[in-house]
């Protein structure tokens, strides 16, 4: 494999990773909150939910297990392919995605409060201070 098809596939598996790392989370928590909803109003109600009733909050949760499950074999191709002090410092980036997807998305439409915004920008200025290192972050092997 050509040194260039290298670092392209390890760009590849590091933004998949990041991506489904953050999707994973975002789905995740959808599928606890419709989860919390259903069994909620099935308390009220004085009975207990079934599995029927459960359906959408485990569509959401496999879903985002399955999304973070192959977030992680994407990550550990990366971790064949970059410096450990490179490319975990990047993860930060799934951090900035779940922040945008959680006050964005409707179905989860969390507070964007100032705070938790600089807070996030000062991540997404970390994770660009590490991409721009001038030493070559693949491993010399």
């Amino acid at each position: 494999m050509s040194r260039q098809s290298f670092r392209w596939l390890g760009l590849a598996c590091l933004l998949t990773s990041i991506v489904l790392s953050a999707l994973g989370q975002l789905g995740m928590k959808a599928g606890m909150q419709e989860w919390q909803q259903i069994v909620a109003g099935q308390a009220v109600a004085g009975s207990v939910a079934s599995l029927g009733a459960l359906r959408p909050a485990l569509v959401w949760l496999v879903a985002g297990l399955a999304a973070y499950g192959v977030s992680l074999l994407a990550w550990l191709a990366v971790l064949v392919r970059y410096r450990l002090s490179y490319a975990y410092p990047l993860l930060g980036l799934s951090y900035v995605l779940v922040y945008v997807g959680a006050t964005q998305w409707p179905r989860l439409l969390e507070s964007a409060t100032p705070a938790r915004t600089v807070g996030t920008l000062l991540i997404l200025a970390g994770v660009t201070l590490v991409a721009l290192t001038r030493d070559d972050p693949t491993q010399a092997e």
